[in-house]
């Protein structure tokens, strides 16, 4: 897996992120390689020169309760149809976790409704009310407050993610 800032992406790269992207996110489809908002990071998995699995990550702090941690957030993590089911999910998030030990990461966070391929890796479900900053389209629409269901942590750095509310100083990933 190539791990690579978002700089250095290319035109090339881009195209096969968006044609992955919209594969897998039938419900989301856009003209461009990110849903939200760009990522500091992406994660690029090739077999035979096709890109395969792919992951944004974007390196922040949020608040939970009266702690502030360092997050390194997944976005739009995808495995092409084709190669599901052959362990190259798996494998991208174990070498995620690799990467994230040896940086200052405190927790790999993500948002799925796949909760159970996620707890079988490490992840906790988080059920906890959280505030973040509502974007569609490239517009603000203000702060939502809500409580979030499909939040999942896996901690990195040996800190505990207590129960509390979820504050993630940002937009919502």
């Amino acid at each position: 897996m190539n791990i690579k800032p978002e700089l250095d992406v290319t035109s090339d790269e881009h195209a096969a992120i968006t044609a992955l992207r919209n594969d897998a996110f039938p419900d989301h489809q856009v003209a461009r390689s990110y849903y939200k908002q760009l990522p500091h990071m992406r994660a690029l998995e090739y077999r035979d020169g096709r890109l395969v699995g792919y992951l944004g990550l974007d390196y922040r702090v949020m608040r939970v309760g009266e702690s502030i941690f360092k997050v390194l957030g997944v976005i739009d993590f995808c495995v092409a149809k084709t190669h599901q089911g052959q362990g190259i999910g798996s494998a991208m998030l174990s070498e995620l976790c690799e990467y994230s030990q040896r940086r200052d990461v405190d927790f790999i966070i993500l948002i799925s409704d796949l909760a159970k391929f996620y707890t079988d890796r490490g992840f906790r479900q988080i059920h906890a009310p959280s505030a973040w900053l509502r974007l569609h389209e490239h517009r603000n629409f203000g702060v939502a407050f809500e409580d979030l269901d499909d939040l999942l942590v896996k901690p990195i750095s040996g800190k505990r993610w207590e129960p509390g509310y979820v504050d993630w100083l940002g937009y919502l990933f």
